[in-house]
């Protein structure tokens, strides 16, 4: 756990999701929660000690089901974009179960521990914009258009923080399986990258801290990912497995995770070819009229 601006604390340590929280004269809130129930009770327990309160709020930057997995363990209410609930709610006892047997292969001593998990979706909603205030404190969370349907951020202007959630990945694939705009996303890559962000330590949703030049070889990854795709969509002789392997090599992966990832950037193109395909019927519907 490290202090990254005065009352604002980061752990990049856990696997999954990188998490924080800021301290204020009541308490803290916590930003995201770790995946692995232990952790996140670990977490809970550094975080009640730090901020001698207890956790007022949990916001989740998103519905990724890294996120919401051990949400509850922090035992505070958590809050969210009204479409990562949407996202959240639509989730099945089939696909948790998938999600709980996917960590227990990688993590076999957190079993029994990931067996009695038991999901809580976000009860404070927001569209757009929601400001929490507690003992004078202002804590802003944004809606923005990132890798997933109710992506949200939170900006710390006065101390120079932005936890991004999985707007921004570094040195990681990002998940693009459930992306709706990847135009839009690129966009909000852009935005972090102009001046205005230029002295901000960034809090990435995976990978260690960053500046704004983090946002770079994410927008080109996607960019690539959108050219390999329109090629797919408009019929070009392209290998999907040649343009997941050229995906592939974009980031670096341990050797154990090789599949994981692969399927993982094949889900994310297969959502893309989609979203370009519709984006086309649009074009055509729009001129047709």
């Amino acid at each position: 756990m490290k202090e990254i601006a005065s009352n604002v604390y980061v752990s990049t340590e856990y696997p999954g999701v990188n998490v924080g929280f800021i301290v204020l004269p009541e308490g803290a809130i916590a930003i995201d929660a770790p995946t692995l129930p232990q952790d996140a009770r670990a977490w809970r327990k550094r975080i009640v000690e730090t901020a001698g309160g207890p956790i007022l709020y949990v916001v989740l930057t998103d519905a990724h089901p890294d996120r919401v997995l051990s949400a509850e363990l922090l035992e505070a209410p958590i809050v969210a974009d009204r479409a990562a609930y949407e996202r959240a709610i639509a989730y099945t006892d089939g696909f948790w179960r998938s999600v709980v047997e996917g960590w227990t292969r990688r993590y076999p001593g957190a079993a029994d521990d990931l067996a009695g998990s038991t999901i809580a979706l976000p009860e404070i909603l927001f569209d757009g914009s929601l400001t929490l205030h507690k003992g004078g404190v202002d804590v802003p969370l944004r809606s923005i258009a990132g890798g997933a349907p109710g992506s949200a951020w939170v900006d710390l202007p006065d101390r120079d923080v932005l936890f991004a959630g999985d707007l921004l990945v570094v040195g990681a694939h990002p998940f693009m399986e459930a992306t709706l705009d990847t135009k839009a996303w690129l966009y909000t890559l852009k935005w972090i990258r102009r001046d205005r962000f230029s002295d901000t330590i960034i809090v990435p949703g995976r990978g260690p801290l960053c500046d704004q030049s983090a946002a770079s070889p994410l927008s080109e990854y996607i960019a690539l990912a959108r050219r390999r795709a329109r090629s797919l969509v408009n019929g070009a002789q392209e290998d999907k497995a040649a343009v997941v392997d050229e995906l592939l090599s974009f980031f670096p992966v341990s050797d154990n995770e090789i599949k994981l990832v692969q399927r993982c950037i094949k889900t994310g193109l297969e959502q893309l070819c989609g979203e370009l395909q519709a984006d086309e019927l649009q074009v055509t519907s729009d001129g047709a009229e």
